[in-house]
Formats: C-alpha cells, structure tokens, sequence
C-alpha cells in the first residue's frame, strides 16, 4: 500500500503520515525537520543537494555541509517512519516520492488564486478564514523562510481586501493606508463623523511611528470632507489640528519645505493655545524633520526646549519626546563635545531658571550622554544619575528609560555587568510602559546585547530582542541600530554568520536611509567582526582600523581603542 503524507506549515509545523500525527518529541534532530520543511515549501517538493546545504548549512564546508545532509535524510526517514521518504537522483533530492503528499500551503496557494480570480468577496472571505496562520512561525529568523512567508502573508491581506475585511487588514498592518480610508468612507457615508475622525486618528497615530510619514492628499482630503459634514458642530481645535499636520505631512512628502512648516507651526500654536501634547509633539516632529533637512535643528530645538520648560509637564514630555531620534544625531554632530557640552549646560540654566525638573532631566542626560562617549566614565554616572532622579520626579518617562539604559552602558564599560543587568531590568517595564515604546523598548535590548557575559548569554539577549521586534507592530529604525550592530557582533563572534549578516545588512540599509547618521563607525566596526569570523584576518584588520579612525573623528577615545587592540589581534 502507497502511503500518504501531509505537511502543516501555516500556523506550526506537524506532519501526517497515512492520517497520523508524527509526534513533535520524535524529531530527535532538528535539521532532519528543517529539511522536511525546506523540501515541502519547494515547488514540486524537489531541491538541489547544494541549494539544501547553502540553505541550512551556509557557513561550512561542502564536505561538513554533505555530512549534515546525510545525517539530516537520515534521521527524516526514521521519523517518518519511511526508508523512501526521500530519494536523492542526479543530484536531486525528492520528499515522498514514492507516493501521495499535500501541503496546507499549497491547498491554500490554490484556493486564494482560485478566489481571487473569481472576484467574490464571499468566496474570498471563505478563503481568508481558512488561513492557518502565518508560515512556520517558529522559523521567523531562518532565512530559507522569509520569501515564503512574506508571499503567503501577502496573498492572505489580498483576500481580505478583496472581501471587504478591512478590520482584519489592519490587525497585520496597522500602516495599511487603504483599509483606513475605506473604512473613514463607509462611516462618512453612514454619517458616522465621529467614527470617521476615529479611524482617521488610527491611521495618524499608526503613521506617526514611522518618522516623516503622513497620510496621503486623498485621505486628508476625505478627512476634510468628514470635518465638514453638515448638520455637525464646527470641528475642535484638536480636529483643526490634525488637519494642519496632515497637510503638513503631504507638503513634507512633496519636498516643499516652506509650506510644510508653516503647517506645522500652525498646528503648533493651535496645540499650545488649547494644550494638546499629543498634537504638540506631532507638530515638534515634523518641525525637527523640517530643521535638520535645513541643518537648523540645534537653533529649533534650543527655542522649543526654553518655550516648553515654562509650561505643564504633559506639554513639555510631548517636545522632548518629539526631538528624541534628532537628538541623538545631535550627540554625534559638528558640535563636537565641548560645543555640545556647552549647549547642554545653557538648556539646564534654561531649566533650571523655570524650574522644571523635566527640564533638567534632559539636560543632564545630555550632559551624561556626552561625558560617555567622551570617555569620561565618573562624571557619566554622576549625570545620568542625576538624569534618573529628575525625570523619575517630573515623571518624565523617555528619559529616565534612557538614563538608566545609559547607565546601564557605562556599568558595562566599568566592568559592572551584574549592576548593568540590574539597571536594565528596571528600565524595560518603564520603556514598555511609555508612550513611545517603538523608540526606547529596542534600545534597552540593545545594551542587554553588550551587557551579557557569556555567548550563550549574548544569543539569547539577541533571540530576546529579536522576539521583541517581530511582535511590535513598529519599531524605531535609528533607535534599532545599536541591536543591530551588537546583534552582527554577536552572532559573528559565535560564528553564526547568516544571522550576523542579515543583521548587518539591516543596519547598513538604516544607516543609507539616515545620511550623515552617528553609526557610521559602528558599521565599520560590526563589518571588520564578521570578516575576522569568515577568517580574512587582514581585511579584518583594515576593517578595524577605519573604524579606529571613525571613532577617533568621532571623539570616542574608548571606542577607538578598543577597534585599535582588536585590529592588533587580527593583524
């Protein structure tokens, strides 16, 4: 009798052979299953030895890879409790060949093509709600799966827009601008304008976590027929605002600077007249956006900081909150450290003469930030100490996360990595719990990178951190970038080097969308660890050396010397 195989991938991994369950505990090698899986998401379940090696083996030698294969076919066949589970002809190896074997992804590739030809929603619909779950999610950091994954996700949003299900669009991308304007169009039609302004704050506020990015001119301009359904009350400052900065944001995207701040301006003022910090920081932003395309940051941010420290709490948090990622450019820009220590001293005078303890949070985590980076390790922890006390008092909730996740830093390079877990661990909840987790969450898994001993530790900090960005529905690029380079360094040191690279590869195409960004350095650096761990010690140690030379431009003392000693070893 021919038997029968069936492979789950949608949703988890399970395998049915002639109708039973192979038990998940059988699978006693883990690249037997992977095998399994790389074969049944192939068309026609049949793949190249080489292309199964490059796959699950990249980093060894074709002979250790060839090894591992056979062991890997080895034990699949045990499991599956077939010796012709797999055949391996003219360099080719086939899943269940020798008889009958289906997929979930591929009955549900079949279904969707089939539905979306039809055009029905209903059919659509039925589709969509047998869709197992996104493709074998256990495996999101194998690279083998993410082109299936991604496609089989994006067939899955194809039913739902094809069936009308706009909510469940949005539930897998928050960001998905025509799910938004088509469910603003229903409720303006049902004369619904409360409900219509609703999914219009939605989409905004989903939009805002990715910085310069509005809505577009026909959704503002459904917007604006919403504010303007008759027999309603004239819109409230707070609809008025959001008008001005979405048009604000369209100018922004048009490249006409002029037009989009004087937007901005307007919706700043409007915001302050009717003290609206969640405007107000909306407004902060696209005017920070506006100054550094013009290289004006440091004039603006100086005027919005001395106007906000003389206001309540909530408004102030909303500017500093606002300047967060321009900052940080600021810590590493033209300045320099003296200048730049010079200008924090004049924010906390500033702070100071109004007596605002938000205020002087900033500014001595400011100062501490500058004193870290200069190498001044006593007088960091004497700032950013006080950084904490302050922001903890006015409740200033992004900055005692940065202190104590600066703190933390500079534990580490005291060699206190005890005290700098210690530190972390109680600036995670506060991040978690701000407004603006997608910017600070991911920082703090960043120091968690630097701050394990071990490279056991060290990995499971970067699962942690990687675990943390695939469930976040957005996540701060700029603010990513210090994960992403102690991630590549991570795993390069573990001589895992297909996950190095993909880290490094994400943190090079952040670094070219922000030019003129603080990680140039850094980038170096992450570069010169995974050459060292493919073995090419002398481009390691020129790697090394340029980044000595970026960090020495940099005013980075500690930094410098450290690519120095490591350009030393590789040499």
């Amino acid at each position: 009798m021919i038997s029968a195989c069936d492979v789950r991938l949608l949703g988890g991994f399970a395998v049915r052979v002639d109708g039973q369950s192979v038990s998940p505990d059988s699978w006693r090698s883990r690249r037997a299953a992977d095998l399994v899986k790389l074969l049944a998401l192939e068309p026609g379940h049949r793949m190249h030895r080489e292309q199964a090696m490059d796959a699950l083996w990249p980093d060894l030698s074709r002979e250790a890879a060839s090894a591992n294969l056979r062991k890997a076919v080895h034990f699949a066949r045990r499991t599956l409790g077939n010796p012709e589970a797999f055949s391996s002809q003219e360099s080719m190896l086939d899943l269940w060949p020798s008889g009958p074997l289906g997929t979930d992804l591929d009955r549900f590739e079949h279904a969707a093509s089939e539905a979306l030809r039809s055009g029905d929603p209903q059919v659509c619909a039925a589709v969509a709600g047998a869709y197992g779950g996104d493709l074998l999610p256990a495996d999101r950091y194998e690279p083998w799966t993410s082109d299936h994954r991604l496609a089989a996700r994006q067939r899955y949003l194809s039913l739902l827009r094809a069936a009308g299900l706009w909510d469940r669009v949005l539930e897998l991308d928050p960001t998905d601008e025509a799910a938004h304007r088509s469910l603003m169009q229903r409720h303006y039609e049902a004369g619904d304008r409360r409900e219509a302004i609703r999914q219009f704050e939605l989409l905004r506020g989903a939009l805002r976590e990715h910085i310069g990015v509005g809505p577009d001119a026909a959704t503002v301009a459904l917007y604006e027929k919403v504010l303007a359904m008759e027999g309603h009350d004239p819109p409230g400052p707070r609809e008025r605002a959001a008008a001005l900065l979405a048009n604000g944001l369209v100018a922004w995207s048009r490249r006409d600077l002029a037009e989009a701040q004087k937007l901005a301006r307007d919706a700043r003022a409007l915001a302050l007249d009717a003290e609206l910090g969640h405007e107000l920081g909306e407004a902060s932003t696209l005017l920070a956006l506006i100054s550094y395309a013009t290289g004006t940051w440091h004039e603006l941010f100086r005027n919005e900081f001395a106007d906000s420290v003389r206001r309540g709490p909530e408004l102030e948090m909303a500017v500093f909150d606002a300047h967060l990622c321009f900052q940080e450019f600021y810590l590493h820009g033209s300045d320099g450290h003296e200048g730049a220590d010079r200008f924090a001293h004049e924010l906390l005078e500033m702070a100071s003469q109004a007596d605002s303890k938000a205020g002087r949070a900033l500014a001595a985590l400011l100062l501490g930030e500058f004193a870290l980076l200069s190498g001044s390790l006593d007088r960091a922890l004497e700032y950013l100490r006080e950084a904490a006390r302050w922001a903890e008092q006015s409740g200033c909730v992004s900055a005692h996360s940065i202190a104590l996740e600066r703190l933390a830093e500079t534990e580490v390079l005291r060699g206190n990595v005890a005290v700098a877990r210690s530190l972390l661990r109680e600036a995670l909840p506060i991040a978690e719990a701000s407004g603006i987790p997608s910017h600070l969450v991911i920082r703090v898994f960043g120091v968690g990178v630097l701050a394990a001993e071990t490279t056991v530790d060290r990995l499971r900090a970067v699962a942690e951190g990687e675990r943390w960005i695939t469930d976040a529905s957005r996540v701060c690029e700029p603010c990513s970038m210090t994960f992403r380079i102690e991630a590549t360094r991570a795993f390069a040191r573990a001589g895992v080097l297909q996950r190095a690279r993909i880290h490094l590869a994400e943190a090079e195409r952040i670094t070219g969308l922000w030019q003129g960004g603080p990680w140039t350095a850094a980038i170096w650096e992450a570069r010169a660890e995974v050459r060292r761990a493919e073995g090419d010690a002398e481009r390691a140690r020129a790697l090394f050396l340029e980044a000595s030379q970026r960090f020495g431009e940099l005013n980075r003392p500690l930094d410098e010397a450290r690519c120095l000693a490591a350009a030393d070893l590789a040499g």
